[in-house]
């Protein structure tokens, strides 16, 4: 996480490229999915995919969502970590939505390092392409953008430091089965004079399966290496089953639960995911 350290003028002129870039990141592929989505969408069916938990859904949606996160490390560091999320997310058109996540962090162990605050604000820009509908196969892709609402101080996300990470997903829809891909390239950004560049890649699979028409079962697999950085080379893998259930015929309320099993070098590291949904 190294960069050198902007001041005055130059600083403030940096600043607005990179909020520039994020801006027409977002916007242009809006505009353009937009106008492609009015024409072409009385073609295909919509292709809808139910959300999976840990992995991202590909299918633009209108939903809120809340999460809690349990996460644990069995080993001498002893970290404990409760984790409150809100997830906001608005489809424009049936080819694109932009989602707002908000954490809320406390940690309450190791005793010298409790703390609690807001976390890092996410916004996220998704897209997705129905040209091959009519055969169960959705592509897109998109644009997250990590915000420095979080704190250095207490090691709670970051104050300075803006994260982006665009990804490219795909899924495939066949009766009762459902196949997710996500790969994720993630860049740290306005870093301080002496830190060091990360830079990470991250795969998330996910295979759903409907056991009943209210019931769903879920495996999903979560894999990051470390390309840049002080932990370069190193790769964590949390595998995750899972389960939802539709307490009402009409689907809108949706919840689910999560184990995440750490493996390899994270293998004493697991966390509990409670979710709730509410589809518009």
């Amino acid at each position: 996480m190294s960069n050198p350290n902007l001041t005055g003028s130059g600083f403030r002129g940096a600043h607005s490229r990179h909020l520039i870039l994020v801006a027409a990141l977002f916007l242009t592929p809006l505009t353009v999915i937009q106008a492609q989505d009015q024409e072409n969408d009385h073609d295909h069916d919509h292709l809808h995919f139910s959300h999976p938990l840990v992995t991202e859904s590909p299918s633009p949606d209108t939903k809120l969502r809340l999460d809690y996160i349990g996460f644990r490390m069995n080993n001498p560091s002893g970290i404990h970590e409760n984790v409150f999320r809100l997830e906001g997310e608005y489809a424009f058109t049936r080819s694109v939505s932009l989602a707002v996540v908000t954490p809320f962090i406390s940690r309450t162990a190791p005793a010298g390092e409790r703390a609690s605050g807001l976390g890092n604000i996410e916004l996220s820009l998704k897209a997705a392409s129905l040209e091959f509908g009519e055969h169960g196969l959705l592509l897109g892709g998109g644009l997250s953008a990590a915000l420095p609402t979080g704190s250095d101080v207490k090691g709670i996300g970051s104050s300075h430091l803006v994260e982006l990470e665009p990804f490219l997903d795909a899924g495939y829809k066949r009766d009762a089965l459902e196949l997710v891909g996500f790969a994720t390239l993630s860049s740290s950004f306005r870093r301080r004079s002496g830190e060091e560049a990360e830079r990470s890649l991250t795969f998330d699979f996910a295979t759903l399966c409907k056991i009943r028409s209210r019931l769903e079962g879920l495996i999903e697999v979560t894999t990051t290496r470390a390309l840049i950085g002080p932990e370069s080379g190193i790769q964590q893998t949390f595998v995750a089953p899972g389960f939802k259930v539709y307490p009402f015929t009409n689907r809108k309320f949706m919840f689910g639960a999560s184990f995440e099993i750490g493996t390899g070098v994270i293998h004493d590291a697991y966390a509990l995911l409670l979710s709730g949904f509410y589809h518009f």
